[in-house]
């Protein structure tokens, strides 16, 4: 593969990206070539790396950079997650490094994913739990009301309990989201300076 293969590859991985980014890596990496010269062509692309490693990296830049400039979502969040912990797998590292990266991530990825479900879970209790209580209610009111009213009551109250922690949970989510993706960018930026160091 040459160059004009090298960079032809690389735009058609990066289509997911606006022109403007596509034109202005892609721009990047032409000079980063002609800088080494014609001769040296192999050699970038053996420094460099595949193609779809490249653009993995960039997709990944792309992400943050895309968050830091518009309101975060949670769909948001959870691609840029994905990406960035693609281009970490798929950055040069030393398989020492490239072992905790892939156990930091593993790691924390289920002590988030466990505390995710939990809140849900628990939210998703109140509400289930209100809801039948306050069912019972009527089931038992013609054989003792004063217990019927105290399941009526009760489940109203709970149900209302669950309703109003639902934001709450939806926003603790989000913002857990967030914090995920900002750790996230921290270790691949780390990683991509230090790639950045090795190519120069």
């Amino acid at each position: 593969m040459d160059k004009a293969g090298y960079l032809k590859n690389l735009r058609s991985k990066l289509h997911r990206l606006p022109t403007h980014e596509i034109d202005a890596a892609l721009i990047y990496y032409e000079e980063y070539f002609d800088e080494a010269g014609q001769e040296n062509e192999q050699d970038v692309i053996e420094k460099l790396g595949p193609p779809s490693q490249v653009a993995t990296q960039i997709l990944a830049n792309f992400a943050i950079k895309d968050l830091d400039t518009t309101p975060p979502s949670t769909k948001k969040n959870m691609s840029a997650i994905w990406l960035i912990i693609l281009a970490i797998l798929s950055a040069p590292l030393s398989l020492p490094l490239l072992a905790v990266a892939v156990a930091l991530i593993i790691s924390a990825g289920a002590i988030v994913f466990s505390f995710v479900i939990s809140v849900i879970a628990i939210v998703g209790s109140i509400l289930f739990g209100g809801v039948v209580a306050f069912i019972s209610g009527f089931f038992i009111i013609t054989e003792h009301w004063p217990t019927a009213l105290l399941f009526t009551g009760f489940g109203l109250v709970t149900t209302g309990i669950g309703i109003l922690l639902t934001p709450a949970t939806a926003r603790l989510i989000k913002k857990i989201g967030v914090v995920c993706v900002e750790n996230l960018a921290k270790l691949f930026q780390k990683i991509t300076r230090k790639r950045k160091g090795d190519l120069q």
